[in-house]
């Protein structure tokens, strides 16, 4: 079946939604799903998030992946949870608490939920568990720009061999932060930070900080491969009446625990 339907219509015929994606998300998923690494750079709500449960039910169909991680800043763990919820056929836990809490958790589930904080914190133990096939999904990818922080290295130590998507609506802030992402999702276009700088960056101060960057156009392209891109004004009439939604979130001490 997976070699008739695309990748969004085999989705919808085992797992039903609560709504129809729009035409710019449906050709996200067919385009992304069947691809290892894949970044999401689409607008504040223009469906990240339901595009990237659509790719990782797509690869476990196809049985590329038994199970998806999510990483995720806190206060977004409790609208994934009630995302996922809302799609019968899917299993997943949220992984908090303090450290006696997420020992005794079976993480058997479709989908674990957690902080990159606490994926960085256990990440032996969580390493050792998720010993199957699986895929690891970044929202707000920003988190990990940085490609000497213990998250970064982490997320990349983790998706070696395994498919991976990051998420951000705006995965660049300045050209210093295009380098990580590009390096995760086209881990072959530069094979160093320092080939990254040399190509980008045109002239640096006395400290060595840079101060005028250079062949933008190819960051630009070399950032779009394997990715999409969707800016909220190029579909604002596909996009329904904007409306007011509250974001919950707790607070609990389980995020305290280091």
């Amino acid at each position: 079946m997976s070699d008739i339907l695309p990748p969004y219509d085999l989705v919808r015929s085992h797992f039903e939604f609560l709504f129809e994606l729009y035409p710019f998300q449906v050709d996200a998923v067919n385009e992304l799903a069947p691809l290892p690494r894949t970044g999401l750079w689409l607008d504040m709500g223009c469906g990240k998030t339901i595009v990237s449960i659509h790719i990782a039910l797509y690869k476990m169909l196809v049985k590329e992946i038994e199970q998806c991680v999510v990483l995720m800043p806190p206060i977004l763990l409790t609208n994934w949870s009630r995302t996922l919820a809302g799609v019968p056929g899917t299993s997943h836990t949220i992984y908090r608490g303090t450290p006696k809490q997420r020992q005794a958790m079976s993480l058997d589930k479709m989908f674990t939920l957690m902080s990159y904080q606490i994926f960085c914190k256990d990440y032996e133990r969580l390493h050792m568990l998720f010993m199957g096939d699986n895929m690891l999904i970044c929202d707000e990818s920003t988190a990990i720009k940085n490609v000497a922080t213990q998250t970064y290295k982490r997320v990349r130590d983790w998706s070696y061999g395994k498919p991976i998507s990051l998420l951000s609506g705006s995965p660049l802030s300045s050209p210093a932060d295009g380098y990580a992402p590009i390096k995760i999702v086209a881990p072959n276009i530069y094979r160093t930070l320092a080939q990254y700088e040399r190509t980008h960056i045109k002239s640096r101060d006395f400290f060595g900080n840079p101060t005028e960057w250079q062949n933008l156009d190819l960051l630009h392209s070399n950032l779009m491969v394997n990715s999409a891109r969707v800016l909220e004004t190029d579909v604002l009439k596909e996009l329904p009446a904007v409306s007011y939604v509250p974001v919950f979130y707790e607070l609990d001490s389980g995020h305290m625990h280091t």
